[in-house]
């Protein structure tokens, strides 16, 4: 088993509970340009989750992951 596996995994479920802490994100205040808050913060997720996913494929495919 690669030593990245576990690292990847962790980064990945981590994201996942970011996703899951819903009432955290429930709410209207602070504002980025006008928009509010619950939806900046899951624009900003969704491209963290993005590369997370990116990356966990590149170190796959780069370590010799099974096709």
């Amino acid at each position: 088993m690669n030593k990245f596996y576990p690292t990847l995994g962790i980064v990945l479920l981590i994201d996942i509970i970011m996703y899951s802490i819903y009432p955290i994100f429930n709410k209207t205040t602070p504002e980025l340009f006008g928009i509010p808050f619950f939806y900046w913060y899951q624009t900003i997720l969704l491209v963290i989750t993005s590369l997370a996913f990116l990356g966990a494929s590149f170190i796959k495919d780069s370590k010799g992951g099974k096709q």
